[in-house]
């Protein structure tokens, strides 16, 4: 990724922030299965690292979790930002089968981290099918990915009545859907690829939904902060201050700072600083550059000051940073 210098910033200059922190993110893994579920039936998801999705390709089923049950419909998808616990049932009050114990039980292999060689296709309930589900599992990593999915709703629901659901993005389901059905060599590949491609347009969709009100994606959408968070991703070095970012915004510097806090969720200065930060962490993994030239490239003249505020963002040094990352991958 190109992180532009300072000289090269202008009041003109337009930055795709999201393409710019999905490059940030990486899919390491997922899991693809089809659920067919006839009569009573229940599946409890609990919670777990990674982002889950649930698609109905036919049929309905009941969503429970710590909000109202919610009825889900063909072409309706939910993803669980966060992995709370929560489940798919053909009822709001019915006996409930851990996910752990349906794989078993299909003699099917229960994912823990990287990407299954085949889909895994799951039978519930008693009866006859009358209800398929698409379900799989986001494994993220990247510097990109705790900025964008921590300011997200824990549960966000897409419907297609609503116009919510993106016909690109159901395009992608359906494509999926299609591969996890047929036998050819390369599943992996295709599979991971199209995660991306799911993820990505998750995302986009997100922007639109009526619950994103606070956050990345909200200012995205925000005509005024929008401009503030391309010049900041356009220039990360370049010495801002709320003044300067105002004027970027097109607003008084009080009325500037007002707004980007309501929307973003912190000062213009914290998400700089945060964007700096993870641009940091992704250069100390993903490059050999020294810490003195990542630090000029941020726009930190001195080494203490940028020490202590990637200490602040990760809780250790650059240094250590380094190395138990290099270590653990």
């Amino acid at each position: 990724m190109n992180y532009t210098s300072a000289q090269d910033i202008s009041g003109s200059t337009k930055t795709d922030v999201l393409s710019d922190l999905l490059s940030l993110i990486r899919i390491d893994g997922s899991v693809l299965s089809e659920v067919r579920c006839g009569g009573e039936w229940g599946i409890d998801m609990e919670s777990g690292n990674g982002v889950p999705f649930h698609y109905v390709t036919e049929g309905e089923c009941w969503l429970i979790s710590n909000e109202k049950p919610r009825k889900l419909s063909k072409g309706d998808m939910v993803i669980a930002m966060h992995w709370p616990r929560h489940a798919l049932s053909s009822s709001p009050n019915g006996p409930l089968l851990t996910a752990r114990e349906l794989v078993a039980r299909n003699e099917m292999t229960f994912w823990t981290g990287g990407t299954l060689d085949r889909p895994n296709i799951l039978q519930a309930g008693t009866e006859e099918k009358d209800v398929s589900i698409l379900s799989g599992i986001f494994s993220l990593n990247g510097r990109g990915a705790k900025l964008l999915i921590d300011q997200l709703p824990s549960m966000m629901h897409l419907q297609v009545e609503e116009q919510h659901l993106a016909p690109e993005l159901k395009m992608a389901l359906d494509f999926i859907h299609y591969e996890s059905q047929i036998k050819r060599p390369g599943y992996i590949a295709v599979a991971s690829r199209l995660m991306d491609l799911l993820f990505i347009q998750v995302l986009r969709s997100a922007i639109s939904q009526p619950d994103v009100s606070i956050g990345l994606l909200a200012g995205l959408v925000d005509p005024n902060i929008s401009r503030t968070l391309s010049a900041i991703h356009a220039a990360p070095s370049h010495h801002w201050t709320v003044a300067s970012l105002a004027r970027e915004a097109g607003m008084s510097r009080t009325g500037f700072a007002e707004r980007f806090r309501q929307v973003i969720g912190v000062t213009p200065i914290q998400y700089l600083t945060r964007w700096r930060m993870t641009i940091a962490e992704d250069l100390l993994v993903q490059s050999n550059e020294t810490i003195e030239h990542i630090r000029t490239r941020l726009g930190y003249d001195s080494g203490f000051v940028f020490a202590r505020a990637f200490r602040a963002h990760s809780g250790v040094s650059p240094r250590e940073y380094r190395i138990a990352r290099r270590q653990a991958d």
